[in-house]
């Protein structure tokens, strides 16, 4: 009996935290702020300015043990791009694209923070010119790779309120075209996204 209570003892500490997480799903509804940078390399010297957007955002993550999990993410968003302090030239519809490895910290108290990396690429779905422009085209440069950090928060069973934050580091090609000529360049749009949301575990 000592033996038989003493090896389960053993086996309960070694058990890893996460109450069970292990090859489970985590499925969020966020509300996302993106934040994109204004940093572009052209053939002529302009700068641009993308604007922000809210937008919403759905996301799933499995997790193959209690801490080690991926992550991929659903939105669409539309940003206006304009000389910096002048006229609008175009707006694109973009979809960010990623699956992120991450580590889950369980902390206890129902809180779980997180870390994720993982490969990114950004499709431009549609672009449409504007104001002098009279041709406006971003395309998808190269792949890139988001960083992230987050924490869910047990409110009650197997609900979550979730904060979470996205650094893109991802090249756009843009070109336009106006009546005094063609601007071309990179744009290294690195938006940082920003979000909150509910998420339920299953």
């Amino acid at each position: 009996m000592l033996a038989e209570g003493t090896g389960a003892a053993l086996a309960q500490d070694a058990k890893p935290s996460g109450d069970g997480w292990a090859h489970s799903f985590l499925v969020r509804g966020r509300v996302a702020g993106v934040l994109p940078e204004d940093d572009a390399s052209y053939n002529v010297p302009v700068s641009t300015h993308v604007s922000d957007q809210v937008i919403p955002e759905i996301d799933l993550s499995y997790f193959f043990t209690n801490n080690i999990a991926a992550e991929t993410i659903c939105c669409i968003t539309k940003h206006d791009v304009s000389l910096s302090g002048g006229p609008e030239l175009g707006e694109a519809w973009l979809i960010p694209l990623s699956v992120m490895a991450q580590y889950h910290f369980h902390l206890g108290g129902g809180v779980k923070p997180y870390l994720g990396a993982g490969p990114a690429l950004v499709l431009v779905t549609a672009n449409s010119k504007k104001g002098p422009a009279t041709s406006f085209n971003l395309e998808t440069y190269n792949p890139g790779f988001v960083l992230q950090a987050g924490v869910d928060v047990q409110l009650r069973d197997n609900w979550y309120l979730n904060a979470d934050i996205k650094k893109f580091f991802v090249d756009i090609d843009a070109e336009v075209t106006t009546a005094g000529g063609t601007v071309s360049g990179d744009a290294s749009i690195d938006p940082i996204v920003a979000s909150i949301g509910i998420g339920y575990r299953f």
